[in-house]
């Protein structure tokens, strides 16, 4: 029943009342006042909280807007890091193959000089060569495939990232004396963007990569497993780094949280790790063991 049709019954009562009955059509009066002056106010809160919840939208608004300009920016800023990563390993991997081939061409013109040069020499060095460069060709595809922005999902296995992974960090890791175990079904596929899922596993590698520095370990091992259970994949990454200290564990996955040094470390590796895995309907959480961290990454199973 609207307010109008309310007032309009209680004025007819008034008037009824009136005819029987001065004092009680007094007091219905009042009441009336007092339901009118009631309404009144109950109208005035109401556009109050209507123009406080438009002025808490557009907060709202403004804040997550805020938010992804925050994760935008720590986005790019992750990727810078990675990409200057990722130079600095083109470098040295290109290195080995290219003082390799430079060697060859000094030995081809003293083999030459010398009368050893023939048609199985130049087969075995073409091949030898040829080998060199198709390393070099294969990692600069990589390093291409990881650098170039894709909005793109695509279905892909875990097993071939993981592999691409191994090629874009191979001589970091053995500069790095790292023992990287591998233990991943072949046939497990994700369904996403293949590249963000590689930068996941880079941080992940490099955070243990940090912490065997920063704590000086002499036998460096990181385990990596990928299985299927419950309709559910579940990808663990466990390294023997020592864990990660206890004050700082439960926030580890929140933005600027490091526990490296003051300027040595910007605390977005592991912020991006999360928000990577999100973005993918899945969850992420780390736990201390007798031997260092351990990473364990579930994702719901989704079809094309």
């Amino acid at each position: 029943m609207s307010n109008k049709i309310t007032q309009i019954l209680l004025k007819e009562i008034v008037n009824l009342s009136k005819k029987s009955d001065q004092k009680l059509a007094e007091k219905i009066q009042t009441v009336l006042d007092f339901y009118v002056n009631e309404q009144k106010e109950n109208q005035k809160i109401i556009k109050q909280n209507e123009y406080f919840l438009k002025q808490w939208d557009k907060k709202n608004i403004i804040a997550h807007e805020k938010d992804a300009q925050k994760d935008e920016m720590l986005e790019q800023q992750s990727r810078l890091a990675s990409m200057g990563q990722m130079i600095d390993a083109i470098a040295h991997q290109w290195k080995q193959p290219l003082n390799s081939i430079s060697m060859m061409s000094d030995m081809l013109k003293e083999d030459f000089d010398n009368n050893i040069v023939d048609s199985t020499y130049i087969k075995d060095l073409d091949e030898t060569m040829h080998m060199q460069v198709d390393h070099m060709v294969s990692t600069l595809h990589e390093f291409r495939t990881f650098f170039r922005p894709s909005v793109k999902n695509e279905e892909f296995t875990v097993l071939n990232a993981m592999q691409s992974v191994q090629i874009l960090m191979k001589d970091e890791l053995i500069l790095q004396n790292i023992l990287l175990d591998i233990e991943i079904d072949e046939l497990i596929k994700i369904f996403g963007n293949k590249n963000e899922f590689k930068h996941l596993l880079i941080n992940l590698i490099n955070n243990s990569i940090d912490a065997f520095n920063d704590k000086d370990i002499s036998h460096r091992k990181i385990d990596i497993r990928c299985y299927e259970e419950s309709n559910n994949i579940y990808i663990e990454v466990e390294d023997n780094a020592g864990g990660i200290n206890n004050e700082v564990i439960q926030d580890i996955f929140k933005a600027n949280v490091t526990t490296k040094p003051e300027g040595k470390g910007t605390g977005i590796g592991l912020y991006m790790s999360e928000q990577l895995v999100k973005k993918n309907n899945g969850t992420i959480n780390v736990f201390n063991t007798d031997k260092g961290a351990f990473f364990i990454i579930i994702l719901q199973q989704t079809t094309t």
